[in-house]
């Protein structure tokens, strides 16, 4: 059975405090890398404005602004508690609790919308897509970040450490069954075809995969 909203929302704002020191210690501060590969790979010359969908604690929007201080980036989140953490960490971001599945901006709004490791948290999963197709301008980008599972020996070790070791860790210093929920969620999410074609089908085109760290997380981009 799928979370709802409210379900998900409140999960986040109970683990906001942590959420950060979480991430880096169970991916060796490679989510800093991945998130700065993203930024290399979708902030084209072209882009003047940015949506960061699931922005949570502000790290993939605040990477774009790092790039190009001068750029207006937007985050949209439904845990008010994570978008008070993104707040803190950078004024400069434009920060609304929203639902991606509802997103409060016109049609042809932003040249970019980003969303990293938030839409496996989007259901239906079309739905999400669909609305950032909507925002995007014509020949807008889409750059999505999100966890997926490495194929071969590789995989197999990786497979030990995210069902024994990552929500058992996660659990322990969040205090809460989140990170249980995050390994369920990751392993339901499509593998990357299956994801694409589903982009595909929301009207993406020019839609390519980049396998990060032996295939732990992929980053999708096209264009509308």
């Amino acid at each position: 059975m799928e979370p709802t909203e409210h379900d998900i929302a409140g999960m986040f704002d109970l683990i906001s405090g942590r959420y950060d020191l979480l991430n880096h210690i169970l991916s060796g501060y490679t989510d800093v890398r991945w998130r700065n590969r993203v930024v290399k790979l979708s902030l084209t010359p072209q882009v003047k404005t940015i949506l960061d969908v699931s922005t949570g604690t502000g790290d993939m929007a605040i990477a774009y602004r790092h790039a190009r201080k001068v750029l207006p980036v937007y985050g949209v989140d439904i845990s008010m508690e994570m978008l008070k953490k993104a707040g803190l960490k950078d004024a400069g971001l434009s920060l609304i609790n929203g639902s991606g599945l509802s997103l409060p901006f016109r049609e042809n709004t932003f040249d970019l919308v980003s969303c990293a490791f938030g839409i496996r948290n989007i259901y239906p999963r079309e739905s999400g897509i669909k609305e950032f197709y909507r925002v995007l301008r014509p020949h807008g980008r889409i750059a999505i970040l999100e966890f997926s599972m490495p194929k071969g020996l590789f995989g197999k070790v990786y497979k030990v450490y995210f069902d024994r070791i990552l929500p058992s860790l996660g659990n322990l210093i969040s205090r809460t069954k989140a990170y249980t929920y995050l390994k369920s969620s990751v392993e339901a999410f499509p593998d990357p075809g299956t994801f694409s074609s589903m982009l595909a089908s929301a009207g993406f085109k020019n839609i390519k995969n980049t396998n990060l760290t032996h295939g732990i997380a992929t980053i999708y981009t096209g264009e509308k």
